[in-house]
């Protein structure tokens, strides 16, 4: 819905209200001398995962993404209104072949990502759960090369109270106003780190920990303004009617409703970690912003303020997405990171092995919905690695490409895209059954005859196709002509046999989906019988490098009916 934007009027210096404290003239009166009006602006990127160059990686093509065109829309802004702040709500370290050869070949030079942000004057960071994957030492290797703080009120050093970083920023900007930024982190980080990257740190309540610190920053620290920069999303949507529900369950993962609802005192939530765009979302009168992912836009936040009796208050709010697409790459940048560009590509192109057979990834949805070589093959490699007889993986995003007949590292970081790790748990034949059910939510009920469709709730509001897990091991069919909950109407060992629902079997998994992420509760609290701490992506090098010849098998061990599939 477009909002009214007050017009603000022209003064004397014949400039706009928002340009006056900046040219050094003297804010505007409205009735009474004792009121001011001025005007702020904050932009806010967010999950970056250490995209700069405009780049897939995977294909080696030009894509919509990164800081250098987020640069370009930056310096834009900031041409109309030259005090204009920069925030990131996190995930900023980790996630991109960029930050993999930063992190693993030469973590010497100064980060790639904290370069750029300091170049283009960032305020703040929030920290995201992904700045955890590389361990603490280039994780605070990173934070101390940033000339902006990382912030975060809920994460504090291991039993104690202390803040592991800094809760918040206070900025004065020079037309008075004093803008605060409260930094938080998703409170499930434990639930998918490795134990040993965070043993150091605690998480506490996001919704508590504001409550605590927002009367600090307004009463101490005399904030005009607070902005939440939250590494944490918006599990709700709104309704034709205009009802704003929620679209999902609600776990604690991501808390923006919960923040906007049950503290005082908010004006802004720039939010992130779902990897939504959204513009402009209002929640008991907060404004809640994302930028989606990659680099792909950036949030403008646009507030007027009026100041009476001392104090600045918000008068109108509102914020728009400006979209990676419609800039140019920023020269500037591109230089800045050359070097690491090129170095990163050389690492790329290096072929690790051979391809016998097709391993490639032609049609996302086919492979969700068939058994396939490459999927199979990392489930082999699992099964391998840890001595499991049963593995279960997904194919995490439908920018995957496989594996050609030249085998590249490329080819390997754009299809195994996160930094997990493995563990074997000892479950339940029925914790099989419910996690295949769980599994199985993927599809939308179909009549019989219709095309097998994905479930909306795997796509909105936050596409979840890492959540579809494929198994080797057992033999098992789903059918999407029934209602969730009674679609797995096969499931056998190997040999043929019923897989008992009482009887214990070790199963080989990422280690966010062993510790019950994706609402796979059934194995949250499993013993654990191997822990593997090498991520999957050196663990398929390796494989690859040791094999040098990789055959395409498929033993086709599972299936999907009730609807079309072809």
């Amino acid at each position: 819905m477009k909002k009214t934007v007050r017009t603000l009027r022209m003064v004397a210096c014949g400039t706009l209200l928002s340009s006056i404290t900046l040219l050094g003239c003297q804010p505007s009166t409205t009735q009474t001398e004792k009121t001011q009006t001025t005007h702020l602006t904050i932009m806010s990127t967010s999950d970056l995962h250490g995209y700069v160059t405009p780049i897939d990686y995977g294909t080696n093509k030009p894509a919509d993404i990164g800081l250098a065109k987020i640069a370009t829309l930056v310096k834009d802004v900031r041409k109309k209104n030259p005090e204009a702040l920069l925030l990131d709500s996190g995930d900023t370290i980790q996630g991109s072949p960029l930050e993999y050869h930063h992190a693993y070949v030469d973590n010497k030079p100064i980060d790639p990502m904290m370069l750029t942000m300091n170049h283009l004057r960032y305020s703040a960071m929030a920290i995201g759960n992904h700045e955890y994957n590389y361990g603490p030492k280039i994780m605070e290797k990173a934070m101390k090369e940033a000339k902006f703080p990382w912030l975060s009120a809920n994460t504090v050093k291991n039993g104690t109270s202390e803040v592991y970083t800094k809760p918040y920023q206070i900025i004065p900007m020079k037309n008075g106003v004093r803008v605060g930024v409260l930094g938080l982190t998703t409170q499930k980080v434990p639930n998918w780190e490795r134990p040993d990257n965070i043993k150091h740190l605690d998480f506490h309540d996001v919704v508590e920990t504001a409550k605590k610190w927002i009367p600090i920053m307004k009463e101490k620290e005399k904030a005009d303004v607070i902005f939440v920069s939250y590494h944490g999303g918006l599990e709700h949507t709104k309704t034709k009617e205009g009802k704003i529900e929620a679209s999902s369950q609600t776990d604690g993962e991501n808390q923006v409703y919960q923040l906007a609802t049950q503290v005082k005192g908010i004006d802004v939530i720039l939010a992130g970690h779902m990897h939504t765009p959204i513009d402009d979302f209002r929640v008991n009168g907060v404004l809640i912003t994302e930028p989606n992912k990659w680099g792909s836009h950036l949030s403008v936040v646009d507030l007027d303020l009026k100041k009476e009796n001392n104090r600045w208050t918000v008068t109108n709010k509102k914020a728009k997405l400006l979209e990676a697409e419609k800039a140019k790459p920023d020269p500037e940048v591109l230089k800045l990171t050359q070097t690491y560009e090129q170095n990163t590509q050389k690492m790329l192109d290096e072929v690790i092995g051979q391809a016998e057979g097709d391993l490639t990834i032609k049609d996302h949805h086919s492979t969700r919905t068939h058994d396939t070589a490459i999927i199979e093959l990392i489930n082999r490699i699992q099964m391998e690695e840890s001595g499991a007889k049963i593995s279960s993986t997904a194919l995490f995003n439908n920018e995957a490409t496989g594996f050609p007949k030249n085998i590249t590292l490329r080819n390997v970081l754009s299809t195994y895209v996160y930094s997990n790790t493995l563990q074997v748990l000892k479950v339940k034949g029925k914790d099989i059954k419910d996690a295949l059910e769980q599994t199985a939510t993927y599809f939308k009920q179909n009549s019989g005859n219709q095309p097998v469709e994905v479930n909306p709730k795997f796509i909105s509001p936050k596409v979840q196709h890492y959540n579809y897990d494929m198994w080797e091991g057992i033999r098992y069919t789903i059918d999407v002509s029934k209602p969730e909950g009674s679609r797995i109407v096969e499931l056998k060992d190997m040999d043929g046999n019923p897989i008992q629902m009482d009887k214990d079997y070790e199963v080989v998994m990422n280690n966010y989906r062993a510790s019950g992420g994706g609402n796979y509760k059934m194995f949250a609290g499993k013993p654990v019988v191997k822990d593997i701490q090498v991520e999957m992506t050196d663990l398929i090098t390796d494989y690859i490098r040791k094999h040098k010849t990789i055959s395409a098998q498929v033993d086709h061990n599972w299936k999907v009916i009730g609807g079309k599939v072809d």
